[in-house]
């Protein structure tokens, strides 16, 4: 009679181990994503995001865009994504921005973002600039989270941020290497931006319990349960 309750005792603990084991599949994140540039200018004309890239199209480019007053050379968006090891990136680039908003002139050699997920850390992101320059004023090559800056100095008719980093309600952070916006709301103009984070980790490959090898553990762990259990009855009453 103890032995038919302990053989079903552990039966069920076996069970339990089992259903308690199964894999699951953790979703992949879908936020990691980058673009060359997103322009609204006066007089209705838009243009973008493109080229775009995300976890459906990994890698994207354009040789050159020309639209209303904004013209580039060679724009690109690169995401990637390893869950095995829980990392995450996306960049973007524009080459030879030449572009002028309510009449202020800025231009560019080249304008890149970037931003990097790992699990378990903050999500960090970056911008360089080469040969940056608004109304003929250098701009920093490495500027620093949320540069914002203002032209024409007197009497300002659009502001300029660089390395604009925003951490979205998703827990994501985009950075956008320049965004360029009229103060007076008509007019707005986004260039290399890259979104990521929070990084997905897979979960560690576990026994399959189900069938094979695994399903000879389970009864392995249970008839060695029921075993035990009978040798302390056994030391007890013999």
């Amino acid at each position: 009679m103890f032995l038919g309750r302990t053989f079903t005792v552990s039966i069920a603990a076996a069970a339990t181990l089992l259903v308690g084991m199964t894999s699951t599949t953790h979703a992949r994140s879908p936020t990691v994503n980058a673009f060359g540039a997103r322009i609204s200018l006066p007089l209705d004309i838009t243009f973008g995001p493109a080229p775009e890239a995300d976890l459906g199209e990994q890698t994207a480019t354009l040789a050159s865009i020309n639209v209303g007053t904004v013209s580039t050379g060679a724009l690109s968006a690169e995401v990637e994504q390893n869950t095995t090891v829980g990392t995450e990136a996306a960049r973007a680039s524009v080459d030879g921005l030449n572009a002028t908003l309510l009449g202020v002139g800025f231009s560019a050699g080249t304008i890149q973002s970037e931003c990097t997920a790992t699990t378990g850390l903050p999500t960090t992101g970056s911008t360089t600039l080469a040969n940056a320059q608004v109304l003929g004023t250098s701009l920093p090559s490495n500027p620093a989270p949320n540069t914002v800056l203002q032209f024409p100095p007197v009497l300002p008719l659009i502001e300029v941020r660089l390395n604009e980093q925003i951490t979205n309600p998703n827990g994501s952070l985009t950075v956008n290497g320049m965004h360029v916006r009229a103060l007076s709301g008509v007019g707005d103009i986004v260039l290399s931006s890259s979104t990521c984070g929070p990084a997905t980790l897979d979960p560690p490959n576990e026994v399959p319990l189900a069938s094979g090898a695994g399903l000879y553990l389970a009864l392995g762990l249970a008839a060695a349960g029921g075993g035990t259990l009978l040798m302390r009855r056994r030391r007890q009453f013999g």
